[in-house]
């Protein structure tokens, strides 16, 4: 009985300790005042700044670091565990109404199997709100849309949600990520 009642306590505590890492970067970017947008740093705005748009050009490489994640089996949510990832960009085109990416590499970890990401293609919009995109890993396609919180401290953070396929498996994953570029 003792060992339920650990595993419920500490199954809690991580929720509690994921739940703040949500939580925390969308009201610490609520708080901070705006900033100027420079290419050599950070450019991807928060949803609290909806008229700012960010500065990237051709070339420029972004990248999203998992920090916690988790996944489940679509269909199946009972069927969990642990998720972890790295999607790099580059930007291939600059519009008025954002840029267009291609998915330079990166990888995947999802039910114990790492995928490595071998190529694909995404959208950013001209506020910096979200990437979404598709992309390959070997024999897997996953379809995935990251929606920026905001920073905290000089740390910018994302939630990435994934789809992936592989063969007749399907998993759905979110990664609270931080963002460089």
């Amino acid at each position: 009985m003792n060992t339920k009642k650990t595993t419920v306590a500490s199954t809690l505590g991580v929720l509690a300790v994921v739940t703040l890492l949500f939580a925390i970067p969308a009201m610490a970017a609520a708080a901070s005042s705006p900033q100027t947008t420079n290419p050599q740093r950070l450019t991807l705005r928060s949803a609290y700044t909806p008229s700012q748009k960010i500065q990237l050009s051709v070339g420029q490489s972004i990248t999203l670091t998992s920090v916690a994640g988790g996944y489940w089996v679509v269909g199946d949510r009972a069927s969990n565990g642990t998720a972890s990832g790295t999607i790099s960009f580059q930007v291939t085109g600059a519009f008025a109404r954002g840029y267009t990416l291609s998915v330079t590499g990166g990888s995947l970890s999802i039910n114990g199997t790492t995928y490595a990401i071998s190529s694909g293609s995404a959208e950013l919009g001209s506020l910096g709100r979200a990437i979404a995109g598709q992309a390959q890993a070997g024999s897997a396609r996953f379809m995935f849309l990251d929606r920026n919180l905001g920073k905290f401290g000089s740390t910018s953070y994302g939630v990435v949600r994934v789809d992936l396929t592989n063969g007749s498996s399907e998993f759905a994953a979110r990664l609270l990520v931080t963002i460089s570029a």
